[in-house]
């Protein structure tokens, strides 16, 4: 099961669409909400009607597609309409819905159905870039934004006008991500004029006017991370390099579990075959060297840092400008070695900055003893441990299984299950650490 399906899965979500030139796009968010597992009730204004037929949202969702308050009444009803629903989501939202939502006006389906709504709402806007920068639009943003809604920032490019600016609506899958952010965290949303720090309200606290449901805790709310991930390739010449076993999966899913839970991402990976998660800064490397490097770029303000990657521990003392022929050495060649610098140890002896840092360990044997080891002489304040000996975990698997050591030794034993499963796990018990390592 992929990570959206488990976050998604048997979910209500109502997906309102208004008049703008993007609502074709809600048809391709609608199919993948739809294809992730959730249950989706489409909501159309009269305006997005006549730019995308009812009966596509219909045929995509497989329920009757709400669009008059009075025709619709008796079968779904704006009151309940969102009544068990987990999440509401405006996509596109025009500059007109999100005025009378500001106002709290309920003249169609969709306000009447989200005056009505005590579910977490997203917003997506999308319009004309100088409407969207109007200060009215900004005011009527901050406003819905402190009341508990949660505003997506749009994205920019060509707009229906026929200029290239921001405006677009966000792409459908970047609403997922962000949707799935919410359900499975509480991912900080772009509040417009406020402190992505404080853009959540307590976990114990409900939200405000509107949005009265609780939401998980946002164990990662407001928190820089930098991640480390996959393998180091170490060249020899230009043809020939070394590296290991490294697939970059359980980096890419911390990377999603982290964001998921309302942190600012830098995943730093060597090469792999994974797309990004939506929502990150990705920073491609090659070598330990470039690897360093581009950690030492991202640490300024970082709050958390997980070296997540298998870096080598060894480079070629000199790498030949030409490819290396057995002509030139016979039946035996010698090649130098020198060590590269230990990243996560690099960053755990900071003086000035130093990060909650976290460390991954693979071993085949002695793993426990080897952790600790670890642990005290990199100065870390939490290490993962995992067999790497082949079989259904570690390496190149999909699934992975996780001893968590502190400095007072076995903080956790997370078993054997996916590694987007697991990835989480770990990120919530990081945060946890982290904050509370904060209070002492």
């Amino acid at each position: 099961m992929s990570a959206q399906t488990a976050a998604l899965k048997g979910r209500k979500i109502v997906l309102g669409v208004t008049g703008s030139i993007a609502a074709y796009k809600a048809c391709a968010l609608c199919r993948l909400l739809i294809k992730a597992g959730a249950e989706v009730q489409v909501v159309m204004t009269e305006g997005a009607a006549k730019l995308v037929a009812p009966h596509t949202f219909m045929a995509l969702s497989g329920h009757p597609v709400a669009t008059d308050i009075f025709k619709d009444a008796d079968k779904i009803g704006h009151i309940a309409l969102s009544r068990g629903a987990d999440l509401a989501v405006v996509a596109p939202a025009t500059a007109n819905t999100i005025a009378k939502l500001r106002n709290g006006m309920a003249d169609n389906m969709l306000t009447a159905g989200l005056l009505a709504a005590q579910c977490p709402v997203v917003i997506a806007p999308a319009m004309n870039v100088n409407m969207y920068r109007n200060p009215a639009t900004q005011e009527n943003l901050q406003v819905l934004s402190g009341r508990g809604f949660y505003i997506m920032k749009p994205g920019e490019g060509d707009l229906a006008c026929g200029v290239r600016a921001e405006g677009r609506m966000p792409e459908p899958e970047e609403i997922v991500s962000f949707i799935i952010g919410i359900l499975q965290g509480g991912a900080a949303p772009e509040r417009i004029g406020y402190d992505p720090r404080e853009a959540l309200p307590s976990p114990q606290a409900p939200l405000e006017i509107g949005q009265t449901r609780l939401l998980p805790g946002a164990s990662g709310a407001g928190l820089k991370v930098v991640i480390t991930a996959g393998p180091t390739v170490e060249a020899l010449d230009p043809v020939r390099f070394l590296t290991n076993r490294s697939s970059g999966k359980m980096g890419f899913a911390l990377a999603e579990a982290a964001r998921a839970r309302g942190a600012k991402v830098t995943l730093i990976s060597g090469p792999v075959a994974l797309p990004s998660p939506a929502g990150i800064t990705r920073v491609d490397v090659r070598s330990a060297l470039e690897m360093l490097q581009a950690v030492e770029n991202s640490l300024d303000g970082c709050d958390v840092f997980i070296g997540c990657a298998a870096v080598a521990d060894y480079r070629a003392d000199h790498i030949a400008s030409e490819k290396i022929s057995k002509r030139d050495h016979g039946d035996e060649l010698t090649i130098k070695f020198v060590r590269n610098p230990d990243i996560v140890a690099t960053v755990g002896k900071l003086e000035h900055g130093r990060p909650f840092t976290v460390g991954f360990a693979a071993e085949t044997e002695n793993g426990e003893a080897h952790a600790k080891a670890k642990l005290a002489s990199k100065n870390l304040d939490l290490i993962a441990m995992n067999y790497v000996k082949g079989g259904d975990q570690g390496f190149q698997s999909d699934c992975n299984e996780l001893f968590v050591y502190d400095r007072d030794g076995l903080e956790a034993h997370l078993p054997l299950q996916s590694k987007q499963v697991l990835a989480g796990e770990l990120a919530d018990l990081i945060f946890t650490k982290y904050r509370n390592a904060k209070k002492d």
